[in-house]
């Protein structure tokens, strides 16, 4: 979980996903059915933007969501970003 030490967490975790998820795509590219398969990896739920006392990262209301497959237009963010990341920002609930 990332409630510490959020950036040795990822550091060490997402090369592994990013391998499996790698792997995974080779094959299908390799059995030529990259036009057929839509993937999408998400979370269940959000994180805060800003780190809590244990330079981890706390339970909150946005998650991430990653979509990728042959037949995608990729390249978009869909949704609203946030402009600012400020306290004072009326979409930052805080901690």
């Amino acid at each position: 979980d990332g409630h510490f030490d959020l950036a040795n967490n990822l550091e060490t975790r997402l090369p592994s996903l990013n391998h499996a998820v790698g792997s995974f795509w080779a094959e299908i590219k390799a059995q030529g059915i990259e036009n057929q398969v839509t993937v999408l990896i998400g979370s269940e739920f959000g994180r805060t933007i800003n780190p809590n006392s244990n330079s981890g990262s706390d339970h909150a209301w946005a998650g991430n969501y990653f979509m990728f497959g042959g037949e995608l237009r990729g390249g978009r963010i869909l949704g609203e970003y946030p402009t600012s990341f400020k306290e004072s920002y009326p979409l930052n609930i805080g901690q």
